[in-house]
C-alpha cells in the first residue's frame, strides 16, 4: 500500500496536526467524534476521528472519487490503533460514520457509491468489508502499488 493511501498514515498526520494547533468540528450528539471537510484528490474529502484529548483511535476518510454509473462515489479508507482491534469497535465505528456521512452531504446528492478497495493480503480490512458491505463483486489492481485488491462498490440512497 501506498503510504499516503494507508489510514494509519493519515491517522499520525492527523495527531500531528492537532499537536500543532489544527482542530476538527466535533460531530453533533457525540462527545469524542469530530470531522473537518476539505479538498482531497479529486474533489471534497471528509475525514473522520474519535478522539481521546489529542490522540486519534480511529480515523475514517471519505474521499471524492470520479463518479460511478453517473452517480458520485466517496473511496471508503478507515483504521484503528492496534490496541482497539479485534474488538468489532472499526466495524461499528464506520457504520456510525456511514449514516453521519448522509447527513453532511450537501443535498444535491440523493445517491451516491461508496467504495472500498482492499488489499487482498489485509484478511482483517477484508473481514471489515464483507461485514459492512457483504461480498465483494469485483477483483483488481491497485494502480499505485501494482497489488491485488478486492473491490466493493455500495450504493446509498439519502
Amino acid at each position: 500500500m501506498h503510504p499516503h493511501q494507508d489510514p494509519m498514515t493519515g491517522l499520525k498526520n492527523l495527531e500531528s496536526a492537532l499537536s500543532q494547533g489544527f482542530r476538527m468540528t466535533r460531530v453533533p450528539f457525540t462527545e469524542d467524534i469530530y470531522y473537518v471537510k476539505d479538498n482531497g484528490l479529486y474533489n471534497k474529502r471528509y475525514t473522520y476521528a474519535r478522539l481521546t484529548g489529542l490522540k486519534v483511535e480511529q480515523i475514517v476518510v471519505l474521499d471524492e472519487n470520479q463518479p460511478l454509473d453517473g452517480l458520485p462515489c466517496f473511496c471508503l479508507f478507515y483504521g484503528t490503533v492496534e490496541k482497539l482491534r479485534g474488538q468489532g469497535k472499526t466495524t461499528a465505528f464506520i457504520e456510525i460514520i456511514l449514516e453521519r456521512f448522509k447527513k453532511d452531504l450537501p443535498g444535491r446528492y440523493k445517491e451516491f457509491f461508496v467504495e472500498a478497495l482492499i488489499e487482498t493480503d489485509n484478511d482483517s480490512s477484508m473481514a471489515i468489508a464483507n461485514k459492512l458491505f457483504g461480498a465483494s463483486k469485483h477483483d483488481g489492481v491497485d494502480e499505485h502499488s501494482g497489488v491485488p485488491t478486492r473491490i466493493w462498490q455500495t450504493k446509498y440512497a439519502k
